[in-house]
Protein backbone atom coordinates (compact mmCIF):
# COMPACT_ATOMS: atom_id res chain seq x y z
CA UNK A 1 0.00 0.00 0.00
CA UNK A 2 1.10 3.89 -0.80
CA UNK A 3 2.43 5.98 2.12
CA UNK A 4 0.80 9.39 1.73
CA UNK A 5 2.63 12.35 2.34
CA UNK A 6 1.87 16.19 2.82
CA UNK A 7 1.92 17.73 0.36
CA UNK A 8 4.22 20.30 1.43
CA UNK A 9 7.03 17.29 1.97
CA UNK A 10 6.75 16.03 -1.45
CA UNK A 11 10.35 15.49 -3.16
CA UNK A 12 9.84 16.90 -6.76
CA UNK A 13 13.04 15.48 -7.38
CA UNK A 14 12.14 12.50 -6.98
CA UNK A 15 9.52 12.22 -9.30
CA UNK A 16 10.10 10.54 -12.68
CA UNK A 17 8.38 10.14 -15.69
CA UNK A 18 9.21 8.39 -18.82
CA UNK A 19 7.75 8.64 -22.55
CA UNK A 20 3.92 7.86 -22.70
CA UNK A 21 3.78 4.99 -25.21
CA UNK A 22 1.31 2.48 -26.86
CA UNK A 23 -0.15 -0.37 -25.05
CA UNK A 24 0.74 -3.03 -27.43
CA UNK A 25 -1.53 -5.98 -25.18
CA UNK A 26 -5.00 -3.48 -25.54
CA UNK A 27 -4.16 -0.87 -27.91
CA UNK A 28 -7.51 0.45 -27.57
CA UNK A 29 -6.58 1.72 -24.33
CA UNK A 30 -4.10 4.25 -26.10
CA UNK A 31 -6.60 4.91 -28.65
CA UNK A 32 -6.50 8.26 -28.16
CA UNK A 33 -3.52 9.22 -26.13
CA UNK A 34 -0.32 7.66 -25.38
CA UNK A 35 0.42 7.20 -21.68
CA UNK A 36 3.15 6.19 -19.04
CA UNK A 37 2.78 6.01 -15.37
CA UNK A 38 4.65 7.99 -12.80
CA UNK A 39 7.40 6.94 -10.47
CA UNK A 40 8.90 8.45 -7.71
CA UNK A 41 11.49 6.33 -5.30
CA UNK A 42 11.84 2.60 -4.48
CA UNK A 43 9.01 2.79 -1.94
CA UNK A 44 6.76 3.66 -4.97
CA UNK A 45 4.64 6.70 -5.74
CA UNK A 46 2.89 8.04 -3.00
CA UNK A 47 -0.65 9.37 -2.39
CA UNK A 48 -0.89 13.29 -1.38
CA UNK A 49 -2.68 14.84 1.37
CA UNK A 50 -3.77 18.26 0.40
CA UNK A 51 -4.56 21.09 2.82
CA UNK A 52 -8.53 21.94 4.26
CA UNK A 53 -10.07 23.93 1.25
CA UNK A 54 -13.14 25.16 0.97
CA UNK A 55 -15.42 24.72 -1.89
CA UNK A 56 -16.58 28.03 -2.53
CA UNK A 57 -16.07 28.21 -6.13
CA UNK A 58 -16.54 25.27 -9.17
CA UNK A 59 -16.85 21.95 -7.90
CA UNK A 60 -18.51 18.54 -9.91
CA UNK A 61 -19.72 18.63 -13.37
CA UNK A 62 -24.16 18.80 -12.56
CA UNK A 63 -26.16 16.13 -14.72
CA UNK A 64 -28.16 19.37 -16.01
CA UNK A 65 -27.04 22.42 -17.87
CA UNK A 66 -28.41 26.37 -16.42
CA UNK A 67 -31.06 25.98 -18.37
CA UNK A 68 -32.34 22.04 -16.95
CA UNK A 69 -31.51 20.00 -19.67
CA UNK A 70 -29.48 16.87 -18.84
CA UNK A 71 -26.17 16.57 -19.93
CA UNK A 72 -25.31 14.26 -22.98
CA UNK A 73 -22.37 12.38 -24.10
CA UNK A 74 -21.72 12.45 -27.77
CA UNK A 75 -23.89 9.22 -28.27
CA UNK A 76 -26.94 12.01 -27.28
CA UNK A 77 -26.76 10.03 -23.93
CA UNK A 78 -26.95 11.41 -20.11
CA UNK A 79 -23.39 11.34 -18.65
CA UNK A 80 -22.61 8.85 -16.56
CA UNK A 81 -20.73 9.23 -13.18
CA UNK A 82 -17.79 8.09 -15.18
CA UNK A 83 -18.34 10.98 -17.84
CA UNK A 84 -18.94 13.65 -15.05
CA UNK A 85 -16.10 12.05 -12.41
CA UNK A 86 -14.44 15.03 -11.59
CA UNK A 87 -13.76 17.66 -9.25
CA UNK A 88 -12.58 21.34 -9.95
CA UNK A 89 -10.85 23.00 -7.23
CA UNK A 90 -9.85 26.27 -6.78
CA UNK A 91 -6.85 27.52 -4.96
CA UNK A 92 -7.31 30.87 -2.99
CA UNK A 93 -4.14 32.71 -3.00
CA UNK A 94 -5.79 34.70 -0.04
CA UNK A 95 -5.01 31.78 2.16
CA UNK A 96 -1.83 30.61 2.89
CA UNK A 97 -2.40 26.56 2.74
CA UNK A 98 -3.99 27.16 -0.44
CA UNK A 99 -0.94 29.20 -1.96
CA UNK A 100 1.12 26.66 -1.33
CA UNK A 101 -0.83 23.77 -2.89
CA UNK A 102 -0.79 26.57 -5.73
CA UNK A 103 3.09 26.81 -5.57
CA UNK A 104 3.70 22.95 -5.21
CA UNK A 105 1.42 21.80 -8.33
CA UNK A 106 2.89 24.51 -10.22
CA UNK A 107 6.35 23.63 -9.48
CA UNK A 108 5.81 20.17 -11.34
CA UNK A 109 4.39 21.90 -14.48
CA UNK A 110 7.20 23.73 -14.49
CA UNK A 111 9.10 20.80 -14.56
CA UNK A 112 7.06 19.38 -16.86
CA UNK A 113 7.08 22.39 -19.12
CA UNK A 114 11.27 22.60 -19.09
CA UNK A 115 11.46 18.93 -19.93
CA UNK A 116 9.19 18.27 -22.88
CA UNK A 117 12.63 17.72 -24.93
CA UNK A 118 13.82 14.76 -22.68
CA UNK A 119 10.32 13.27 -22.44
CA UNK A 120 9.93 13.36 -26.05
CA UNK A 121 13.23 13.83 -27.64
CA UNK A 122 14.55 16.75 -29.82
CA UNK A 123 12.29 15.86 -32.87
CA UNK A 124 9.37 14.92 -31.51
CA UNK A 125 9.39 17.91 -28.67
CA UNK A 126 7.66 20.71 -30.79
CA UNK A 127 4.79 18.51 -31.90
CA UNK A 128 3.65 19.17 -27.92
CA UNK A 129 1.95 21.43 -26.28
CA UNK A 130 2.13 20.83 -22.07
CA UNK A 131 -1.36 20.97 -20.54
CA UNK A 132 -0.53 22.42 -16.79
CA UNK A 133 -2.71 21.16 -13.60
CA UNK A 134 -2.96 24.65 -12.39
CA UNK A 135 -5.52 26.66 -14.99
CA UNK A 136 -7.02 29.90 -14.88
CA UNK A 137 -11.29 30.52 -15.63
CA UNK A 138 -12.14 31.39 -18.84
CA UNK A 139 -13.85 35.00 -19.43
CA UNK A 140 -16.70 35.84 -19.13
CA UNK A 141 -17.99 38.88 -21.43
CA UNK A 142 -20.73 39.02 -19.76
CA UNK A 143 -20.25 38.67 -16.73
CA UNK A 144 -20.78 42.50 -14.53
CA UNK A 145 -17.79 45.02 -14.39
CA UNK A 146 -17.92 44.47 -10.91
CA UNK A 147 -18.07 40.74 -10.44
CA UNK A 148 -15.72 39.07 -7.91
CA UNK A 149 -12.78 37.16 -9.90
CA UNK A 150 -12.22 34.09 -9.93
CA UNK A 151 -9.36 31.82 -8.47
CA UNK A 152 -6.89 29.64 -10.14
CA UNK A 153 -8.27 25.97 -10.22
CA UNK A 154 -6.69 22.41 -10.73
CA UNK A 155 -8.95 19.38 -11.11
CA UNK A 156 -8.93 16.13 -9.63
CA UNK A 157 -10.76 12.83 -11.31
CA UNK A 158 -12.65 9.99 -9.18
CA UNK A 159 -11.40 6.94 -8.74
CA UNK A 160 -13.88 4.00 -10.36
CA UNK A 161 -14.27 0.17 -10.32
CA UNK A 162 -13.32 -0.84 -14.07
CA UNK A 163 -16.09 -3.68 -13.95
CA UNK A 164 -19.03 -2.13 -11.66
CA UNK A 165 -18.31 1.29 -12.79
CA UNK A 166 -18.85 2.51 -8.90
CA UNK A 167 -16.88 5.12 -7.20
CA UNK A 168 -13.53 3.65 -5.58
CA UNK A 169 -13.04 7.01 -4.09
CA UNK A 170 -13.03 7.00 0.08
CA UNK A 171 -15.38 9.51 1.67
CA UNK A 172 -14.99 9.86 5.55
CA UNK A 173 -16.44 12.40 7.52
CA UNK A 174 -14.77 14.30 10.28
CA UNK A 175 -17.08 15.64 13.24
CA UNK A 176 -14.69 17.18 15.47
CA UNK A 177 -11.82 15.21 14.80
CA UNK A 178 -13.51 11.87 15.04
CA UNK A 179 -13.09 10.11 11.60
CA UNK A 180 -15.73 8.08 10.04
CA UNK A 181 -15.68 6.79 6.75
CA UNK A 182 -19.43 6.56 4.41
CA UNK A 183 -20.52 3.79 1.98
CA UNK A 184 -19.77 5.26 -1.17
CA UNK A 185 -21.42 3.79 -4.43
CA UNK A 186 -22.45 6.43 -7.22
CA UNK A 187 -20.99 9.86 -7.96
CA UNK A 188 -24.20 11.08 -6.08
CA UNK A 189 -23.69 9.61 -2.84
CA UNK A 190 -20.91 11.49 -3.08
CA UNK A 191 -22.19 14.38 -3.54
CA UNK A 192 -24.35 14.33 -0.39
CA UNK A 193 -21.24 14.88 1.79
CA UNK A 194 -18.95 17.02 -1.01
CA UNK A 195 -21.04 19.90 -1.44
CA UNK A 196 -21.48 23.97 -2.30
CA UNK A 197 -19.37 25.48 0.76
CA UNK A 198 -18.32 23.06 2.15
CA UNK A 199 -14.73 22.33 3.78
CA UNK A 200 -12.79 19.21 2.80
CA UNK A 201 -9.49 17.45 2.21
CA UNK A 202 -8.69 15.62 -0.53
CA UNK A 203 -5.65 12.74 -0.78
CA UNK A 204 -4.83 12.41 -4.39
CA UNK A 205 -1.85 10.72 -6.54
CA UNK A 206 -0.06 11.50 -9.82
CA UNK A 207 -2.07 8.54 -12.29
CA UNK A 208 -0.56 8.93 -15.43
CA UNK A 209 1.28 11.13 -17.82
CA UNK A 210 -0.52 11.32 -21.05
CA UNK A 211 -0.16 12.66 -24.73
CA UNK A 212 -2.79 12.96 -27.19
CA UNK A 213 -2.66 11.22 -30.57
CA UNK A 214 -3.77 13.95 -32.63
CA UNK A 215 -3.39 17.76 -33.07
CA UNK A 216 -5.55 20.67 -31.40
CA UNK A 217 -7.37 23.49 -33.32
CA UNK A 218 -3.04 25.17 -32.81
CA UNK A 219 -1.60 22.23 -34.39
CA UNK A 220 0.22 20.96 -31.20
CA UNK A 221 -0.19 18.04 -29.25
CA UNK A 222 -1.29 17.87 -25.16
CA UNK A 223 0.86 16.75 -22.80
CA UNK A 224 0.02 16.61 -19.18
CA UNK A 225 -0.17 14.62 -15.95
CA UNK A 226 -3.52 13.29 -14.59
CA UNK A 227 -4.33 13.41 -10.79
CA UNK A 228 -6.75 11.05 -9.18
CA UNK A 229 -8.63 11.83 -5.94
CA UNK A 230 -8.29 8.49 -3.75
CA UNK A 231 -9.55 9.44 -0.39
CA UNK A 232 -10.94 12.74 0.63
CA UNK A 233 -12.29 13.95 4.38
CA UNK A 234 -15.05 16.26 4.72
CA UNK A 235 -16.12 18.41 7.36
CA UNK A 236 -20.32 17.91 7.62
CA UNK A 237 -21.92 20.63 7.08
CA UNK A 238 -25.79 21.97 8.22
CA UNK A 239 -28.58 20.15 5.39
CA UNK A 240 -29.50 23.32 3.09
CA UNK A 241 -32.19 22.59 0.60
CA UNK A 242 -31.82 23.33 -3.24
CA UNK A 243 -33.65 23.58 -5.89
CA UNK A 244 -31.03 22.99 -8.46
CA UNK A 245 -27.80 20.97 -8.94
CA UNK A 246 -26.32 23.90 -11.17
CA UNK A 247 -24.53 25.83 -8.70
CA UNK A 248 -21.90 23.82 -9.01
CA UNK A 249 -20.99 24.64 -12.38
CA UNK A 250 -19.65 28.23 -13.04
CA UNK A 251 -21.17 29.97 -15.88
CA UNK A 252 -18.53 31.50 -17.66
CA UNK A 253 -17.01 28.07 -17.81
CA UNK A 254 -20.17 26.05 -18.78
CA UNK A 255 -19.58 25.58 -22.38
CA UNK A 256 -15.70 25.01 -22.26
CA UNK A 257 -16.61 21.97 -19.56
CA UNK A 258 -19.99 21.03 -21.74
CA UNK A 259 -17.18 20.40 -24.46
CA UNK A 260 -14.74 18.64 -22.68
CA UNK A 261 -17.16 16.39 -21.29
CA UNK A 262 -18.20 15.43 -24.26
CA UNK A 263 -14.64 14.80 -25.70
CA UNK A 264 -13.66 13.04 -22.71
CA UNK A 265 -16.47 10.89 -23.27
CA UNK A 266 -15.67 9.29 -26.01
CA UNK A 267 -12.09 8.15 -24.41
CA UNK A 268 -13.36 7.10 -21.18
CA UNK A 269 -14.54 3.75 -21.82
CA UNK A 270 -10.70 2.70 -23.11
CA UNK A 271 -8.70 4.73 -21.28
CA UNK A 272 -10.10 3.39 -17.59
CA UNK A 273 -8.97 -0.40 -17.70
CA UNK A 274 -6.18 1.30 -16.04
CA UNK A 275 -4.95 -1.55 -13.93
CA UNK A 276 -3.69 -4.14 -16.75
CA UNK A 277 -2.61 -1.03 -18.73
CA UNK A 278 -0.85 0.01 -15.27
CA UNK A 279 0.95 -3.94 -14.77
CA UNK A 280 2.10 -3.10 -18.75
CA UNK A 281 3.52 0.04 -18.47
CA UNK A 282 4.94 -0.62 -15.01
CA UNK A 283 7.90 -3.18 -16.54
CA UNK A 284 8.11 -0.44 -19.70
CA UNK A 285 8.78 2.12 -16.88
CA UNK A 286 11.25 -0.08 -15.55
CA UNK A 287 13.43 -1.40 -18.21
CA UNK A 288 13.40 2.54 -19.38
CA UNK A 289 14.80 3.38 -15.77
CA UNK A 290 17.46 0.53 -16.77
CA UNK A 291 18.45 2.04 -20.06
CA UNK A 292 18.18 5.39 -18.12
CA UNK A 293 16.62 6.90 -21.69
CA UNK A 294 13.99 9.44 -21.72
CA UNK A 295 12.95 10.45 -18.11
CA UNK A 296 12.62 13.14 -16.12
Amino acid sequence: MPITVKYTNFDISKLNITIPVENMAIPEITKYQLMSIPDYDASGMPTIQGPWINLDNYGVPSKTDKFGKPRLNQGGQQLSDRERGKIKIPLNMNIDESKKLHEFLSSIDKKLEENRDIIFGDKKSSMYKYQPMVRQPAEDPDAPIDAPEKPDYFVLKFDFDNKTNQVKTKVYLNNDGERSEVEIKSLDDVLKHLRYKCEFRPIFTFSKLFATRSAGDDGKRKYGIGLKLKMVEIKPMVSIKTETETFFIDTDDEEIERKNLIDESKNNEVKEKSQDFKEDLQVKTNGNKRKGKNSV
